[in-house]
């Protein structure tokens, strides 16, 4: 999408540095500037660069795809969808299964490689609806085209990191809507329990076989929380289950974005809210939702909220 000894060194290893003193509750880190954006950038980049293991981890993933087919039918009937960071095609091909046209933009070569022989698998009816196209959502641009409706789902904006990248992205996507068009897209909830959690312990341990190597592997994960930044710099180890060869350490880096400064940064960026949910279910957002989910529309120049 957008951008070490044993198992358990990452941001530390390579140079983030903890406060000193006795360690905070909150796993606080100082990250040396010359070395943020290299982290950032892996984070952004290794967790999609091997589809086939990635559709595996998220395959029963689906509340997400039941709201994003329901708001389109809801908006559109059928209609023009532009989806950022569409990955593999886990929302894609549903929305084209619809009858929807999609152009699927994402920057991860490898998970567009495997949408791309997705589609080319689907029948004669669906396939031609889905176009693909490699883009950074920073700033993109789809030539002459408008959209009644935009998309990012399952977090992909908690892959743009400053105020300045949202920005870029959000007028980016106003510049391809149609008049009356709305941008939908869904991030996480700050979990602060888990934001705060010992970044040397591993958690979520879970044995599974790869569907790459057919091996059986050790699955756990842990990471570091930079307050400042609002970046959660996660480590996911993959270990083999019988102990022959190295645990392999992949970098997801993430941007935690809380409610009101979220709702104020779409503001900024010209868009009105017109649908906040805490769930796939268009429940209200709450204390206890996992998710934000908005529905966004541009302002009108002449209306102030």
């Amino acid at each position: 999408m957008v951008r070490a000894s044993g198992v358990a060194a990452a941001a530390v290893a390579v140079g983030a540095k903890r406060t000193s003193g006795p360690r905070p509750r909150a796993a606080v880190v100082e990250i040396d500037d010359s070395l943020e954006g290299e982290l950032v950038d892996a984070g952004s980049r290794e967790h999609y660069s091997n589809a086939e293991l990635y559709d595996f981890e998220y395959r029963r993933r689906r509340a997400d795809v039941t709201f994003y087919r329901e708001l389109a039918k809801r908006r559109l009937g059928t209609g023009r969808i532009l989806e950022l960071g569409a990955g593999s095609g886990r929302v894609t091909i549903p929305l084209a299964r619809d009858g929807h046209t999609v152009v699927a933009l994402d920057r991860s070569e490898p998970m567009l490689k495997k949408l791309r022989s997705r589609v080319a698998a689907l029948p004669a009816a669906v396939a031609p609806r889905i176009t693909t196209a490699r883009a950074d959502l920073r700033g993109f641009g789809v030539a002459g085209q408008k959209f009644p409706l935009a998309i990012a789902a399952f977090n992909v904006l908690e892959h743009l990191y400053t105020r300045g990248e949202l920005d870029a992205c959000l007028r980016a996507v106003a510049a391809h809507l149609a008049p009356g068009g709305a941008f939908a897209f869904d991030v996480q909830m700050p979990d602060l329990a888990w934001l705060t959690r010992d970044p040397d312990k591993r958690w979520a341990r879970t044995k599974f076989t790869d569907p790459s190597t057919k091996k059986q592997v050790f699955y756990s994960t842990n990471h570091d929380y930079d307050p400042v930044n609002q970046i959660a710099l996660i480590r996911l180890f993959y270990e083999p289950a019988d102990g022959r060869g190295p645990t392999r350490v992949v970098k997801l880096t993430q941007r935690k974005y809380f409610p009101a400064e979220l709702e104020a940064l779409v503001a900024h960026a010209g868009f009105r809210v017109v649908g906040r949910y805490g769930d796939f279910s268009f429940g209200p957002l709450d204390g206890a939702a996992e998710s934000q989910v908005l529905v966004c529309e541009p302002r009108s120049p002449t209306r102030k909220s």
